[in-house]
């Protein structure tokens, strides 16, 4: 017989938090990736629908002699709404590289917010400063 307890055969050091296991970060990643996703689906959408609206606003001014109102299109503002949500999860993907999985889900809910405070800030600049509506 061992002059040792079963108690002490299993001391178990205590760490800061446990490593992320796989089903965990597949399913932060696949989460994250369709919220992101839906983010990149609606700049697609502007991307697509905004010239349009600017290209019958330019006619309709033009065709009745005001061509001086005629904006163009805010091609870097729409690119960059499509970029952003791309940019944030991948920023949050490599910041959380090496953490537990709550910093991980902090650093997307985090970039989150970033991204959609700064697509709306540019899609109401759009609109805004373009006098379409």
């Amino acid at each position: 017989m061992s002059s040792t307890t079963d108690t002490d055969a299993l001391e178990v050091q205590p760490t800061e938090e446990a490593s992320p296991g796989f089903v965990g970060l597949a399913i932060l990643f696949t989460v994250t990736a369709l919220i992101f996703a839906w983010s990149v689906w609606a700049a697609v959408g502007n991307l697509i629908q905004v010239p349009a609206l600017f290209d019958q606003y330019r006619s309709f001014v033009t065709q009745n002699g005001a061509g001086e109102l005629a904006k163009s299109t805010p091609w870097p503002a729409l690119i960059a709404t499509l970029l952003l949500p791309v940019l944030g999860w991948g920023a949050a993907w490599w910041l959380g590289r090496g953490r537990g999985l709550r910093a991980r889900i902090v650093f997307f809910v985090v970039a989150y917010a970033g991204v959609c405070a700064l697509t709306v800030s540019l899609t109401s600049y759009v609109f805004r400063a373009s006098s379409v509506l």
